[in-house]
């Protein structure tokens, strides 16, 4: 008889644990669904929002800094490249000219 008392007393224990490890189980599929939505949504926007992937019409070639906050910057607009001077919260023009026929070997 004394198993069987130890076993009706052990029953709810189970039952208990199996909840636990379910509920668990629940929680921890519902935050993997969340997330996995999360990086699908991230991917569909990078995918097919406009500007998101691509540069667009203006495309960084190079830059370089000059000083703690000046940089130079080379920009492709159009088959021109303009070198700018950035920096003090301004943009200057210092130099534009005809996009170079052999522009993968670096700036010219």
């Amino acid at each position: 008889m004394k198993p069987a008392a130890f076993l009706l007393c052990a029953l709810p224990a189970t039952a208990w644990a199996a909840d636990a490890v379910s509920g668990t189980f629940t929680v921890l599929l519902a935050l993997a669904l969340i997330l996995g939505g999360f990086v699908a949504l991230a991917w569909l926007a990078r995918r097919y929002l406009p500007g998101m992937a691509a540069q667009g019409v203006v495309k960084v070639v190079g830059s370089t800094a000059v000083g703690a906050r000046e940089r130079v910057v080379v920009v492709e607009v159009d088959n021109t490249w303009l070198l700018l001077g950035v920096g003090g919260g301004n943009v200057r023009l210092l130099h534009s000219q005809p996009k170079p026929a052999d522009s993968g070997s670096g700036v010219a």
